[in-house]
């Protein structure tokens, strides 16, 4: 009886399993600059599921370029997708793999190719002061005798 009660718990184990991560898959799998912006590129993430419940599980999805990693969840669903911008060129490896409360199992990996180049950066110049306009020689003179002249208070009385 304790062999068959083993038997039958080994045998249910896989039905108790969380789903496996299988796939990744990039589309596409090579993106390029159009005009200047960056591509989008779609991740679709494919799990298996046992073939006895409905086990949900979760997946966070690196992306490869440094930006914070996605998370996903599958509920009963075996793929879900996200859609990622790439602003720089270069090759991207994106590492799904079990995270949260209820990880799946496993890890897959893809890569995706990003070529061309961004639009240049548009200049800004920055706005120049005017610069104060010059008084012209005579009139910095007739200035200048201004300031030099005694100030008169009044009208004086002649003298006699």
């Amino acid at each position: 009886m304790k062999h068959w009660l083993l038997i039958g718990l080994l045998a249910a184990t896989p039905a108790l399993a969380a789903p496996r991560i299988e796939a990744v898959v990039v589309k596409p799998s090579r993106a390029t600059f159009s005009d200047g912006k960056p591509p989008q590129v779609e991740v679709a993430v494919t799990v298996s599921r046992p073939k006895i419940g409905t086990n949900t599980c979760d997946a966070s999805v690196d992306l490869g370029d440094g930006s914070r990693a996605k998370t996903l969840d599958f509920g009963v669903a075996s793929t879900r997708s996200l859609r990622h911008v790439y602003e720089k060129a270069g090759a991207y490896k994106i590492t799904a793999r079990g995270s949260g409360k209820t990880p799946c199992e496993g890890l897959a990996e893809a890569t995706v190719t990003v070529v061309g180049a961004p639009a240049p950066a548009k200049k800004v110049e920055a706005k120049k002061k005017p610069e104060p306009k010059k008084k012209p020689e005579a009139k910095k003179k007739a200035d200048a005798k201004k300031k030099a002249a005694p100030k008169k208070k009044g009208a004086e009385a002649p003298s006699s």
